[in-house]
């Protein structure tokens, strides 16, 4: 036999390297969205002050709000590093990517004082970003998404 041959025979028989899941990219995801949970939980609390008579409450809501959206975006992007850079799952991007949306919902409720939608939506936005963190911190999230089999370039010429 020929060594191109015995080449061929070899990387045929050998088995693929088992997948190697997202690392350090999950890793930072998880810690944005506890991050993100947190300042979340914050907002009731700031909400609470305030109408226990507490004035400085409702600045520091606003504030806390400037947090909650400036780590939407970033909980964003490290789901999207997660999908293409670690080869982690897809849902972390769809789920970051609604809970932004909601959050400028939220935001522009709550400075035109429409309580009947801003509150409830709080409530909601502060279980759902929980639940997205417990998630991330499950089994599998861990796991890399399975590979496509690529097609050869003559299959594709026909």
């Amino acid at each position: 036999m020929t060594a191109q041959a015995d080449a061929a025979i070899e990387t045929t028989t050998t088995p693929p390297p088992p997948d190697q899941g997202p690392r350090a990219s999950l890793q930072v995801l998880r810690v944005f969205a506890v991050l993100h949970s947190l300042a979340f939980l914050a907002q009731p609390v700031f909400a609470g002050g305030y109408l226990m008579g507490d004035v400085d409450s409702l600045t520091l809501h606003r504030i806390n709000a400037g947090i909650v959206t400036a780590l939407d975006v970033a909980q964003l992007c490290c789901a999207i590093v997660y999908f293409w850079g670690g080869r982690g799952r897809a849902w972390p991007i769809w789920a970051s990517l609604a809970v932004a949306l909601a959050v400028e919902v939220q935001v522009g409720m709550g400075f035109e004082r429409v309580l009947v939608v801003h509150l409830p939506l709080g409530v909601a936005l502060a279980v759902g970003q929980i639940l997205i963190t417990l998630r991330l911190f499950g089994a599998g999230a861990a796991s890399a998404r399975p590979r496509r089999a690529r097609r050869s370039r003559t299959a594709g010429a026909r």
